[in-house]
């Protein structure tokens, strides 16, 4: 009987610690590249064309909230003509096909800068502008709607005439109300190359309530008093309110006007925010004013900050920074429509000025709540032109960030594409990439280069899929059978101690029980360093 009981108290403790290295990590997890954990489902060519000069960039993803499984995504086309991608998936992504897109009847210009959102009611929407002119300015901006998930278009609707700049498109995410921004310049204003030779050119937003059909007459979103505003992001909340993010460029005359030299000023982050569906707009409040530019860019293309509206109302402002020496993504957050800012929240993994820069992000709230945020960087590459996508996901309101996935299984080389500012390093990479999230997952779309060369300049569009919980309940689960498997390996090893101590203390057995075989060893339990 003594003999069983000590045999089952070592089982314990060999099961109690046993528990406690699984609930710490065991080693069955997606493995590691350079300290980044890999997302396991890999990645997928969104576009299909085979044209080994093709440059694609700037993707918009959208997910119909009827049919999750059914996706679009957009993308800008820079090469070897200026034109617009449309992409579809009605199986999650496993695999995508193209759609051809046309111009508007009667409009010979060329197809540009799409942007795609779903409403309420799962009808898709495409905004784009058309090009003519021998400077390829913006003549105007059209949406087509889609009642098929992206495989036909309606023929689109025009939403504003000529000079639209940095437009984009947005759905009330309950009905079908839509919303659309652009910074509205004029002719004197763009007498210049990649420049914009007058100031004062305003954000505005106009709304449609039948499909975009018809559009309301803009109402101009940024302050009268900031000179120089452009990257507007629009939003819109659950009870059909639509926002706006955009940057105030301050005195920077060097990106403004595609001057020599660097500025050294500082940029400030603002909020316009209606509450009554986009009929008036308060005044902008400051979201941050000490944002320093990583780099130089193009005041055409603006890489725009990224901008969601939780469900319950919070809104999140994600953008890269350069005011710890090198290019970081930082996150602030409001719980009270955008009056009050938290401190800033570092996303990237790694240290605040570790050398390692990271740009162009992108963010996404999941219905429970998880912040899912998509971003280029370079750690694989410090020193180098190459970089990854990663994904670094919250699940306590974005106070922290701790899952991130690699989700590029090859890193593209920011080299490869059509040229960017002249006064530039690298390749145009476009204005953004993106994220949704969706319950217990999130999907990114991205530029990649794995198919180019410097000399064909090839860019193609990729997406990835990861599992994410969308609250802290899992990490609170192995927390709890960590600390279950602790109390349980003590207790093990306690009852273990008192057998053998009740065996030392019993009487000799009679001689004639006894045999010359020692008796077998105790079995060995680890040491919590062995686990």
């Amino acid at each position: 009987m003594r003999r069983h009981r000590s045999t089952s108290s070592v089982a314990a403790a060999v099961m109690g610690l046993a528990l406690l290295a699984a609930a710490c990590g065991g080693d069955s997890g997606p493995k590691a590249v350079g300290g980044i954990t890999v997302a396991p489902g890999g990645d997928t060519l969104v576009s299909q064309d085979r044209n080994p000069i093709v440059a694609r960039n700037s993707p918009s993803l959208a997910v119909n909230p009827i049919q999750r499984t059914n996706m679009v995504v957009v993308d800008r086309v820079d090469r070897p003509d200026y034109t617009a991608g449309v992409h579809v998936t009605n199986n999650g992504g496993a695999n995508w096909q193209d759609i051809g897109f046309k111009l508007p009847a009667g409009n010979n210009g060329k197809l540009f800068a799409p942007t795609a959102t779903y409403d309420g009611k799962g009808t898709l929407y495409v905004s784009f502008v058309t090009l003519s002119g021998p400077g390829n300015s913006p003549d105007s901006m059209w949406v087509a709607r889609s009642g098929d998930g992206g495989l036909t278009f309606d023929e689109p609707s025009k939403v504003a005439g000529p000079h639209t700049f940095q437009t984009s498109i947005a759905a009330d995410p309950k009905g079908g109300r839509l919303f659309a921004s652009w910074v509205q310049s004029r002719p004197s204003a763009t007498m210049c190359v990649l420049c914009f030779a007058e100031t004062g050119l305003p954000i505005v937003v106009s709304r449609s309530d039948d499909g975009g059909r018809t559009w309301s007459p803009p109402a101009q979103v940024s302050d009268g008093g900031r000179m120089r505003t452009g990257a507007p992001s629009l939003a819109v909340d659950t009870k059909g309110n639509p926002s706006v993010l955009y940057l105030d460029y301050g005195t920077d005359r060097v990106d403004w006007e595609n001057l020599p030299g660097t500025y050294d000023g500082k940029f400030t982050l603002v909020l316009a925010r209606s509450t009554d569906q986009g009929l008036r707009y308060e005044p902008g409040r400051v979201v941050d004013a000490d944002i320093v530019p990583p780099s130089r860019f193009l005041v055409y293309l603006p890489v725009s900050p990224a901008f969601a509206i939780a469900k319950n109302g919070d809104m999140l402002a994600v953008w890269a920074d350069g005011r710890s020496g090198d290019s970081d993504i930082l996150l602030r957050r409001s719980t009270d429509g955008g009056k009050t800012w938290a401190k800033p929240v570092v996303v990237n993994r790694g240290t605040v000025g570790d050398g390692v820069p990271q740009d162009m992000p992108a963010v996404s709230v999941s219905p429970g709540g998880r912040i899912d945020v998509v971003y280029y960087d370079r750690t694989l590459d410090r020193r180098g032109s190459t970089a990854d996508v990663l994904l670094s996901s919250s699940s306590n309101s974005g106070k922290s960030f701790t899952k991130t996935f690699r989700l590029s299984s090859q890193s593209s080389n920011r080299k490869i594409g059509p040229d960017g500012s002249p006064f530039g390093k690298e390749a145009d990479f476009g204005t953004r990439i993106a994220v949704a999230s969706l319950p217990g997952g999130a999907v990114a779309a991205w530029t990649d280069t794995r198919s180019g060369t410097i000399d064909s300049g090839k860019q193609d569009i990729y997406s990835s899929s990861v599992a994410l919980s969308d609250k802290a309940s899992l990490s609170l689960a192995f927390k709890l059978l960590a600390a279950f498997g602790i109390l349980l390996s003590i207790a093990g090893i306690a009852l273990f101690v008192l057998s053998r101590r009740s065996r030392k203390a019993a009487p000799p057995a009679p001689a004639e029980a006894r045999t010359d075989v020692p008796p077998p060893p105790p079995p060995l339990v680890p040491s919590p360093g062995q686990v």
